[in-house]
Formats: C-alpha cells, structure tokens, sequence
C-alpha cells in the first residue's frame, strides 16, 4: 500500500473543498472541520451521495444474508448510498470509504461495503479495503489538524512524553497499565483518544472533535507518532 500517495490524494481532496467552500457550501461560514464532508467531496466528483434507511432492498444486496451493507458506491448511477442504520461515526466513517473507493480505485462499477467505524479489523481485508480505510483516515483526521489539537489538548511539543503525570491525568485507575503498555499496542493512544478530562480541565475528546471512534483516532495517533516511546 502506497500510503504517502494515499494521504497525499486524501489532502488534495480537502484542499479542493477549502478552495471551493463558496460554491459547495454557498454563504455558510465553514472551518476546516466541518470541511471533511463526504457528501460535498460526492458532489465534487459530480455523484449523488444519498442516506437510506437501509441497504437490504434486493436492488443492493442478494440472497439477503450476511454483514448488514452500510455503504456502497455506483458508478453507473453516479451515486454513493449509505444506510442510516447505524451510528453517526460508523456513517461517517463508511463515507469517507467510500470516497475512498471513488477516488483511488477506477475500475470499479459497484462495490458494497459493511459497516466501518476505523477501528483495526480482524482477519484478512484485501489491499482495496485497507487502502480504501486509510484514505478515509486521512480525510476525516488530516495530519496537520489533529497534531494542531492533539497538541494544544495535551500541552506538548511535537511529541507527548508519557510520564506519570500523564498516566495520572489520562486515567489515575490504570497508570501502571499506561507507562508500561507494549510499543505496539494502542492502549495510550486509546486513553488519549478518548481523553475528557486533563490538567484539571474537561476537555472534548479528539475523538468526539472530528467524529470519529475513539479506535479510529488511536489509530491515528499512532500512525502519526505523535505519542513518544517509551
């Protein structure tokens, strides 16, 4: 997987969308949050992107067994469908998916996707899939935005150095479990993901700042090496 050209893709994207934020959004003051928006990147490419209530109808799916579909994309039709059965972050996520799809992968007519919130999935996913995941990553966490608020959130340089104190912030139930974690696991990225309260302050989570799963930010977080270790 190409993931410099992967993020680099995702990045054009939203630059096209910030450039073209009058004509996409008309009057409507944006941030640059709110411009991680699959329906206005659908609407870029020139496709519909539309919420049903589901995806069962026999027209999507056959033999009606299997995963729930939460997303797919039809080039035929120029359109992008996403089911409103499942949760504000799976529906974002699945979106951006399939924006994924759209722009990194030509050749395809019609594809169906099960729901996705960003969290790692277990067992094997094709190179698609995995490409298709961290565009969306990429789209809805852009690096430069979530390091600029990752770091004023934690107070920290280009890295946070994790420490007692940290841990003690992060959670005073599991400081242990947090100094001493394994490199490769996300258990730090995962408290700090879904962090609500730090240096005696409530704060927004990162996770709920750019409504995604608190996995799909760890994940983030890690890929970003924004967490020293050890």
């Amino acid at each position: 997987m190409d993931m410099p050209s992967i993020e680099q893709e995702a990045s054009e994207l939203l630059r096209m969308l910030w450039r073209d934020r009058y004509h996409l959004w008309g009057d409507q003051d944006i941030t640059p949050l709110q411009a991680r928006d699959p329906r206005k990147a659908a609407l870029a490419y020139g496709f519909e992107y539309r919420e049903l209530p589901n995806l069962g109808d026999p027209k999507f799916i056959r033999g009606g067994s299997g995963p729930k579909i939460a997303g797919l994309i039809d080039r035929q039709a120029n359109r992008i469908a996403i089911s409103q059965e499942f949760s504000p972050t799976v529906k974002l996520f699945t979106g951006a998916h399939e924006i994924g799809h759209l722009a990194l992968h030509k050749g395809e007519v019609m594809h169906r996707d099960r729901a996705l919130d960003g969290r790692p999935v277990g067992g094997p996913r094709n190179l698609e899939e995995r490409e298709a995941d961290f565009f969306a990553a990429c789209f809805l966490m852009p690096a430069k935005l979530v390091a600029d608020r990752f770091r004023r959130l934690f107070l920290c340089g280009d890295q946070l150095h994790f420490n007692d104190t940290v841990a003690y912030h992060l959670d005073a139930h599991n400081i242990e479990g947090l100094l001493y974690a394994s490199a490769d696991s996300l258990e730090r990225e995962l408290a700090l993901a879904r962090c609500q309260r730090f240096n005696n302050l409530n704060v927004v989570s990162l996770a709920t700042q750019f409504g995604v799963s608190d996995s799909a930010m760890a994940l983030r977080l890690k890929e970003l090496g924004l967490v020293r270790w050890p």
